[in-house]
Parts: C-alpha cells; sequence; structure tokens
C-alpha cells in the first residue's frame, strides 16, 4: 500500500486552488483547501498535513504571519510560499525569516513545483521515521540500566541521528550541497560579522546560461547531471572556510569569507573559466536516440554569469540588499549576452 500524503493549499483564489490540484494530481495525494488564515491555521491543528502550498496575498492576515503562527505549535511541516509576488527576492527572504521552507513565484514550471513538492514530502517522511527512532532511543536511554558501553552507544546513535535530521533542512537533495534555507541563516551571520569586527567577505551568484535549453534539448535527468557535474567543480574551487549553495534551477550562491571584493572576484573568473573549459558529460541512457545521435561530441560546453559583492559596501545592511544588487547584476549579464564575471559595482557604473 503507498503511502498517503496530506496537502494542504491555502489562497483565496479558487482557480489558484485548482491549478496547483491539477498540476501536482497524483493518486497518492489528498488536497485539503483553506481560503483564509484562521481556517488554515485551524486545519493544520486539526489535520496535521505533510506539506503546506501557501499563498502570501491573503485577506486579514497574510501567508507571511500565517507561517509564523504556524510554527508556534508545528515546527516541522514543509511549508512553501506560491505567490505571484513582483518583488520576488525581498520576499523571499522575509518568507525564510518566518519559517518557510521554500519559494514558488507564479507562474511556476510545473515540473518545477512537482520535483520540489516530491522532494519535501521524501524528506517529510525520512524526518517523521527518524523523529520516531529518536525517541525509541531516548526512552531506551531512559529505561537503560545496564552497562555504560551500552548508554555510549545509545548517546551515539542519537547524536547521529539527530545531525542528520538537521542535515535534511538544510541540504539540497540533487547536488548536496546547502540549500537556500541555509544561505539564508549563514549570510546574515556574515554580514553581522563584517559590520561588528571591521573585516571582509564576499559573496557571489552563479547563474549557468540557457540552463532551461539543456533541460529541453536533452532531457531534465541530463540536465540534473550538469547540475551534479558544476557542484563539484564549485566545491573544488573554494576554500573549507567557504559556503558552496544551490538556490533553485541553475543558480547557486557562494560566501567567500574573509575575503575582499577584489579577491573574491579573481575566485569567481577562475571558476568562470573552469566550466567554460569542463566537458559536461551527456549519457546516452538519459536522452533520445535522435537527440545522441545528433551529437558530434558526446558533452557539453556551458558558459555562466557570475556577479560578486563585497558585504563590506556601506549599502549592504542584509540579505535582501544583498540578493537584490545581485540579482540585478546577473540580469544585467544575461542582457549582455552572458558568460561574464563583474562585480556589483561595475554594474551600478554600467546603468
Amino acid at each position: 500500500m503507498s503511502i498517503q500524503y496530506k496537502i494542504l493549499i491555502v489562497d483565496d483564489n479558487e482557480h489558484s486552488r485548482y491549478s496547483l490540484q491539477k498540476t501536482l494530481q497524483r493518486p497518492e495525494y489528498q488536497f485539503i483547501e483553506a481560503h483564509d488564515g484562521s481556517s488554515a491555521i485551524q486545519l493544520v491543528q486539526s489535520i496535521k498535513p505533510d506539506l503546506i502550498l501557501l499563498d502570501v496575498r491573503l485577506p486579514g492576515i497574510d501567508g507571511f504571519q500565517i507561517c509564523e503562527s504556524i510554527r508556534q505549535f508545528e515546527k516541522h511541516v514543509p511549508i512553501v510560499f506560491v505567490t505571484a509576488n513582483l518583488k520576488e527576492f525581498v520576499d523571499q527572504v522575509h518568507g525564510f525569516e518566518k519559517g518557510g521552507d521554500d519559494y514558488i513565484i507564479q507562474p511556476y514550471d510545473p515540473k518545477e513545483l512537482i520535483i520540489k513538492i516530491k522532494v519535501l514530502l521524501r524528506n517529510k517522511r525520512l524526518y517523521d521515521e527518524l523523529l520516531e527512532e529518536v525517541q525509541k532511543l531516548d526512552k531506551m536511554k531512559s529505561d537503560l540500566n545496564s552497562s555504560n558501553e551500552k548508554l555510549k552507544e545509545v548517546n551515539s546513535q542519537l547524536a547521529e541521528k539527530n545531525d542528520f535530521l538537521v542535515s535534511l533542512t538544510i541540504t539540497d537533495p540533487l547536488t548536496s550541497l546547502y540549500n537556500r534555507k541555509y544561505f539564508h541563516q549563514r549570510i546574515e551571520k556574515e554580514i553581522s560579522a563584517v559590520k561588528r569586527y571591521k573585516h571582509d567577505s564576499s559573496a557571489a551568484i552563479l547563474d549557468i546560461d540557457h540552463y532551461k535549453k539543456v533541460n529541453e534539448r536533452f532531457s531534465r535527468q541530463q540536465g540534473d547531471v550538469v547540475l551534479k557535474e558544476l557542484s563539484s567543480i564549485l566545491v573544488n574551487s573554494v576554500r573549507n572556510s567557504d559556503v558552496v549553495t544551490r538556490f533553485d534551477g541553475g543558480k547557486f550562491a557562494i560566501i567567500f569569507t574573509h575575503t575582499p571584493e577584489e579577491n573574491a572576484l579573481t575566485k569567481a573568473r577562475m571558476i568562470h573559466e573552469s566550466i567554460m573549459a569542463y566537458p559536461f558529460p551527456v549519457y546516452e541512457d538519459l536522452i533520445s536516440e535522435d537527440v545522441w545521435n545528433s551529437l558530434s561530441t558526446k558533452s557539453i560546453q556551458l558558459t555562466a554569469s557570475i556577479a560578486v559583492a563585497g558585504l563590506s559596501r556601506d549599502w549592504i545592511k542584509n540579505e535582501a540588499d544583498l540578493i537584490g544588487a545581485l540579482n540585478d547584476s546577473i540580469d544585467q549579464a544575461k542582457h549582455q549576452g552572458g558568460n561574464r564575471v563583474l562585480t556589483v559595482t561595475q554594474n551600478m557604473q554600467q546603468q
């Protein structure tokens, strides 16, 4: 018997609720609807959903307030904001601060939405199973009257499972890099440290040029191979103290700790050159026979656009300032044809 998942959709627009259900329709999904905040909170308490799809703009209390209220009594259910809000990067930051797990901007890519929901539900199931094991170990520990060695063994198992529970919430399941949620947690601390201790760190956003075309021409599975290979390039190009995260699609972010903007720019250029020089492998079993036969080489050459900013800049007060400026610079790079590395300062001067 397959596992059944309860998905709560909170949206005051009936068409939006229907569209989400139609996109996600699977035999193992049971959909429950709420059109406002108060009914959503009551349903979370009564039915205990496995996942919540939450619109931001709602009558009465908005989605952020609803999320914050839910987190008072339900810490672990995945909450995904789904909205057509134009202030994407600002509201993403606000959503993570209130306890959200992910963010989908309308109009969304149906395939991307389906995959994100599957991953979040899988992680929720793993979390529940691990939590049950942890509770059993806790009980075993409290009941234990045997040797110290047995107690040490139980404590070791508890620590290992608790560490894994934490890692589930901050790791991108495809690439094993840190995820967007972890970036949010880490970058605010890094910005505060830069302002307080007067040292310099930098951050960068990297976006694969025309990544969507890789999925369209080859397959999403082949696109996933590209993301994994690129993740290895990034991890091998930075220090252990630096932080590499995946946002979504072909977009990544890097925190260069204790690194001035000029040095971070040099590192970004080296990463850029490594990507251009790397033959991303193509696998026959992941693409159609026609595409495979049409390839002169069994690899893909890619380029990327990278934007860099030093965190000591006076105008960077928080994550929203940083991400907004980096995204603007990436957009400018794409407008110029992509395949380039620039700083936020250079972009501002060009504008």
